[in-house]
């Protein structure tokens, strides 16, 4: 009988075995993050997005600019590329630039009548935008911007560093004219400033 122990009965190779660490995994997470980010931003929207190419024509409520910004207003001609202001992106040209004036709801505390009040000092401007985009479902994707009725866009063009409302979208033909049945516009109660 043989008293070794099992031990001693064979070398044993000792090589170490990986141990897998905090470093490892915030490095995978690191990758795999910048990996995403990479793709999103080539991509854009474009990538959730896989509807049909279609012409519109938007446009842009800013519904207070004060009086002393009109002139740069007026600079601002057809064929001007507006950007989104936050992330950089070509979401159309301008078509058409109308400067009006501002108003304000206000309730007559006496009666309860609501009714609009000139805003001193103060004008509306609508911009037109023309844009190609995909169209799925009720959503509009510009560059990977997306358009909407009622969202807020901030945007730039050279004259101009504003925000406003989308306040209606059209489709357009390849002919260039208007699909009548497909204008999507804002409730005006929803917009109005207090």
């Amino acid at each position: 009988m043989d008293n070794r122990k099992f031990s001693d009965s064979a070398p044993v190779s000792k090589k170490k075995a990986y141990k897998f660490n905090i470093i490892d995994f915030i490095l995978i997470i690191i990758i795999v993050a910048a990996v995403m980010l990479l793709v999103y931003v080539m991509l854009g929207n474009n990538i959730l997005s896989g509807g049909e190419n279609v012409t519109i024509q938007y446009t842009i409520e800013v519904p207070l600019i004060r009086n002393e910004f009109i002139s740069s207003v007026h600079l601002i001609t057809k064929g001007t590329k507006i950007i989104d202001s936050v992330r950089s992106y070509d979401i159309g040209e301008i078509q058409d630039v109308k400067v009006t004036d501002a108003y304000t709801n206000t309730t007559d505390l006496e009666t309860g009548v609501v009714y609009n009040k000139p805003y001193p000092d103060h004008s509306k401007v609508t911009i037109t935008v023309i844009a190609k985009c995909k169209m799925d479902k009720d959503k509009f994707v510009v560059n990977g911007k997306t358009i909407m009725v009622g969202v807020k866009l901030d945007f730039r063009t050279p004259h101009l560093v504003s925000y406003g409302n989308c306040t209606s979208i059209e489709i357009i033909n390849a002919d260039g004219s208007k699909k009548s049945d497909e204008i999507i516009e804002a409730d005006d109660e929803s917009l109005d400033i207090e």
